[in-house]
């Protein structure tokens, strides 16, 4: 009886120490702006893939979350008078990577007032439903990357147009 115990008691703490690989998370920290500088109480919601969400409220511009891996999320940076933005990951890592690569994010949000003065303003508001980024990870380069540069390019250059 003693062995067999004994045998359950390695069993378990085998179990207990592989829990790394599992509990493996893309590391998020961003900061979010407007024109005006640092922005203060945010609502940052995580959107899974499978419909479940959770909201995080923040009372500063500098945040960090954790993603966990092999997800899809959609990250919507909310604040009020602004515009919503929305970015999304794609947090798929290979298994053999044991350590992953944190993240960086600067979110700068449109002033609702500011975007009303703008000829275009329709176009661009309607630009923003999607999300302006989505983050993959380049195993072959160890980073994660935006493979939606374009669109997030194309608001700004949208923006700049009207500001000359």
């Amino acid at each position: 009886m003693k062995g067999l115990f004994l045998c359950f008691v390695v069993f378990c703490s085998f179990s207990f120490f592989s829990q790394d690989k599992s509990d493996r998370h893309l590391h998020v920290h961003f900061k979010v702006n407007n024109t005006f500088g640092e922005l203060t109480n945010l609502v940052i919601r995580e959107v899974y893939e499978n419909g479940s969400k959770d909201t995080i409220f923040a009372d500063k511009a500098n945040h960090s979350i954790d993603i966990p891996v092999n997800k899809h999320v959609l990250l919507e940076f909310i604040c009020k008078g602004h515009i919503t933005k929305r970015v999304a990951f794609n947090t798929d890592v290979p298994e053999d990577i044991e350590k992953v690569p944190f993240f960086n994010l600067v979110v700068e949000l449109i002033e609702e007032d500011f975007l009303l003065t703008l000829d275009n303003h329709k176009e661009i508001k309607t630009l923003m439903d999607f999300p302006v980024g989505y983050i993959k990870f380049n195993s072959s380069e160890m980073l994660w990357y935006n493979s939606q540069e374009n669109i997030t390019k194309t608001i700004n250059k949208l923006i700049k147009k009207n500001l000359k």
